[in-house]
């Protein structure tokens, strides 16, 4: 009866011909001199369609080797943990820029109870050149905080390539980003789950390879970014579309009252102003309403795991509901509009003065327009709230 395997060094690969097998060798080495006899273990090789002869040169060094069609690091490495047999599976380039010697560090770690060891290459020695100064100052750095204030995590290389995990955590992950963007949610989705996760110090050499890198600095490190604003709806949208909304009817509401008790305070502020809020209270509320729709649609295709808004909005929101409270709004603006030309062409109400005027239209405006806003929203909202129920 076979041995169950334990260990799986999982190696992505694409045209790397002239380094996988010095990666496969090592890897073998460091799996011989540290495992004991009756561990088992596999070092793969996710083929991500290479061209050239890397698939023959890592069958060679004994590396089981997966077929992987669909170009992508994210779809080599998803296929890859697929086919891994290992309990706890440890991840690393092909072009030997990560030590494998290394590995011990995140096996050692996965065997105390971590599901998710990341490397950290700035605890590390990063050899000279191996990492271009764009990246080592810039790029790894801003996108770091971005996690940092976005996730939560607490740890200092989002962007390190050599990794390691569980197979049960990874099951739970649902990993689905297909290019290099991958690396982030792994992280982005560890810490939505509160996957036991953890760093360990990580070596950066240069490398043999005579080729330009995969990584392409700008398109890549957009892809990082934007998945992490994707994938964190309440910073990407509802933060900004609160401060919006809440600025514009607190500047509305103090020109009202203004106008209604002292009309001659900061006359540099007259009633056109209120245009300004009017126009920050409906921009503000339409970002919240697409973020509302983003966040909806985010969970229907298990892009994350129930978030804080997604929580509230299945709580709160019917369709029923939205259109209830959109028909009041918009009953209200009308209502407004009603008493301005009652007031203006019969006497049978107050006459008001030309402020009071221009600010009561710009509330009539902006409750029709936030009514009409939440109805449709609010039909759009509940096609994928249907899907999800």
């Amino acid at each position: 009866m076979p041995r169950e395997i334990r260990y799986t060094i999982l190696i992505p690969a694409l045209n790397e011909a002239q380094t996988v097998g010095i990666c496969v060798e090592k890897a073998r080495d460091f799996l011989k001199q540290t495992c004991r006899e009756n561990v088992a273990w596999e070092i793969l090789v996710a083929d991500n369609g290479s061209t050239d002869r890397t698939r023959e040169v890592a069958e060679r060094e004994g590396a089981r080797v997966i077929h992987v069609p669909e170009r992508g690091y994210g779809k080599a490495l998803t296929a890859g943990f697929r086919a891994a047999r290992g309990r706890f599976v440890v991840m690393a380039d092909a072009d030997d820029t990560y030590s494998f010697g290394d590995a011990g560090l995140f096996f050692e770690k996965l065997e105390a109870g971590y599901d998710f060891v990341i490397g950290n290459r700035f605890r590390g020695k990063i050899e000279s050149g191996a990492m271009p100064p764009l990246h080592r100052y810039v790029g790894t750095p801003v996108l770091t905080l971005f996690a940092k204030v976005l996730f939560g995590v607490k740890i200092g290389d989002v962007n390190c390539g050599m990794r390691g995990l569980s197979r049960d955590a990874f099951l739970r992950l649902h990993l689905k980003a297909g290019g290099m963007e991958f690396a982030t949610e792994m992280i982005a989705k560890a810490a939505a789950l509160r996957v036991k996760t953890t760093e360990v110090p990580c070596d950066l050499r240069r490398g043999l390879r005579n080729r330009s890198p995969h990584l392409r600095s700008w398109r890549d490190g957009w892809r990082h970014l934007r998945f992490m604003l994707l994938f964190k709806t309440f910073w990407t949208f509802f933060v900004p579309g609160l401060i919006l909304s809440i600025s514009g009817l607190v500047g509305m509401g103090m020109l009202l009252f203004r106008d209604i008790l002292n009309p001659g305070w900061l006359p540099r502020l007259d009633s056109k102003h209120v245009l300004s809020g009017m126009m920050m209270f409906l921009t503000g509320m339409q970002v919240i309403w697409f973020g509302a729709i983003a966040e909806a649609y985010s969970f229907s295709r298990r892009f994350d795991f129930g978030s804080r808004p997604m929580r509230a909005i299945r709580k709160w929101f019917s369709l029923e509901r939205g259109i209830l409270w959109g028909g009041l709004f918009v009953l209200a603006g009308i209502l407004i509009f009603t008493y301005l030309a009652t007031s203006f062409y019969s006497g049978a109400l107050p006459h008001l003065t030309d402020c009071l005027r221009l600010d009561l239209a710009g509330f009539g405006i902006t409750f029709f327009l936030f009514g009409v806003q939440m109805v449709f929203a609010s039909f759009a909202l509940s096609f994928f709230y249907l899907r999800i129920k």
